[in-house]
């Protein structure tokens, strides 16, 4: 398969009180079409600094990130905000939605932004009627119409994944996506997350859940802002369980010192 994103020796250095503070050193990692990774590490470790920089939230400070067959580096801010409209996704743990629109105004304003990019090709009936589809696909077509205090947390991050695909991005960035949400609500967003990825999405999810991360295609483990190691757990199916697969996870986890 294709990759979608290439990190060649990435580093990442803030200055803190005029010291440096590498908070990540020559990574080098591949995610390839319909790949689901997780990234897993201690607090402090780098763990969403690396997903902010790869995905061109943050400005990298040396190395290379290839995103789609383009170098972020090389993007101007516009080529940059542009391409995370179009071809990224991106899902929090607090679920940032503007207060004075609905659930589905909140879900369709980006796919409005989009339209006026060159070659959309869609229209705002287009765009409405995607969104219809994602939310009933995501059983939360009842919650439309609800201001987003109106609805549970579960539904709510459900949104923010309807939200995210709304643009049909190449890859889906996470950070944290169930870690304000209770033990079944976050099950239930961890069951569409893997569905969006048999049918084809690629998912980068930071996580500190081994239950999360269990669900994943592979591991990668982080500390001090390098990967220290990469467990393969091959594609989940939800028949099979995951039950030996947390195990599996667990059980490499500790070797790694988590």
């Amino acid at each position: 398969m294709a990759a979608v994103l290439e990190v060649t020796n990435l580093c990442k250095t803030y200055i803190v009180n005029k010291g440096q503070n590498n908070v990540l050193r020559n990574i080098n990692l591949t995610l390839h079409e319909g790949e689901f990774v997780s990234v897993m590490g201690p607090s402090g470790s780098g763990k969403s600094t690396l997903l902010y920089t790869v995905s061109g939230m943050d400005r990298l400070t040396a190395g290379e990130v290839v995103f789609d067959g383009q170098s972020l580096s090389q993007l101007s801010e516009k080529g940059m905000a542009d391409l995370r409209l179009h071809k990224m996704g991106f899902i929090f743990q607090q679920m940032h939605m503007l207060s004075n629109l609905s659930v589905y105004d909140n879900i369709i304003l980006s796919g409005y932004q989009a339209l006026s990019g060159k070659g959309s090709g869609r229209s705002r009936s287009d765009v409405n009627q995607y969104a219809d589809a994602l939310m009933r696909k995501l059983n939360i077509i009842e919650t439309a119409g609800h201001d987003i205090t109106e609805v549970s947390g579960g539904q709510l991050q459900r949104a923010c994944i309807c939200r995210a695909l709304i643009n049909e991005p190449a890859m889906l960035f996470a950070d944290e996506p169930t870690g304000a949400l209770n033990s079944k609500a976050a099950q239930e967003v961890m069951n569409e997350l893997c569905r969006i990825n048999r049918e084809g999405t690629t998912l980068m999810i930071v996580t500190h859940d081994v239950k999360v991360a269990a669900q994943s295609d592979k591991v990668l483990y982080m500390v001090d802002g390098n990967i220290q190691g990469e467990h393969v757990l091959g594609k989940y199916s939800p028949e099979q369980g995951s039950r030996e697969r947390e195990r599996s996870l667990t059980g490499w986890l500790m070797e790694m010192g988590w």
